[in-house]
């Protein structure tokens, strides 16, 4: 005896509710991400750091190490390597951007504070075959190779090329935690019995990458 009073309330919720979902998909629309996860990344940007894998330059022909070069020094660290790279999607595998290293040692020789550095200022491409995990990446652009003992600064500058490999593990949203291997080759021009004619290192490197 008392379902009819059902009625009314079920036509006022059926009336109710072309209003009610309205209202639903515009509050979903305001908390909805602004990237939807199936679209594709259009940029990404990282850096990592790491040892400095046997990096050497030559002078004259002779090939010296940095380990050569800061043998029996003092307060010395081991050859330490950073990057920083971004890139922007021309498609959803490919992006091509900036891609720059360094490979440095520290240390005092004969008492005197000496810096040698390895530099790349390279614009590069990083391909991910399947869009995401494993990529590999090629780079090209200026080098230069610094010596700086006290405050006297000796520079070469040149041209230089880089391979590389790694591997992006998504973390969270666009956060991803990377490792990567590089080897990256320089010429520089106008040497002399101090300043080299060449170079090379090799890297790896643990960091972090954003896609977006």
């Amino acid at each position: 005896m008392q379902r009819p009073a059902v009625l009314p309330v079920v036509l006022s919720l059926v009336l109710a509710a072309p209003a009610m979902a309205a209202e639903g998909e515009g509050a979903a629309a305001a908390v909805a991400p602004e990237k939807p996860s199936g679209e594709p990344t259009k940029m990404f940007i990282g850096g990592g750091i790491g040892p400095a894998l046997n990096p050497r330059y030559k002078v004259n022909g002779r090939t010296i190490t940095f380990s050569d070069q800061f043998q029996g020094a003092t307060d010395t660290i081991s050859p330490i390597s950073m990057s920083l790279s971004f890139g922007l999607a021309l498609n959803p595998k490919t992006f091509v951007g900036f891609d720059g290293s360094l490979a440095s040692q520290i240390g005092k020789i004969a008492g005197t504070e000496t810096h040698v550095q390895i530099n790349n200022y390279f614009a590069g491409v990083t391909y991910f075959p399947w869009e995401t995990g494993p990529y590999l990446r090629a780079a090209a652009g200026l080098s230069s190779f610094v010596t700086i003992t006290d405050s006297q600064t000796e520079s070469s500058r040149g041209l230089g090329f880089l391979l590389g490999a790694g591997y992006a593990l998504r973390l969270v949203d666009g956060h991803h935690l990377s490792i990567a291997y590089t080897q990256s080759w320089q010429s520089y021009g106008g040497s002399s019995t101090t300043k080299p004619d060449s170079s090379q290192f090799g890297a790896v490197y643990l960091g972090y990458m954003y896609r977006s």
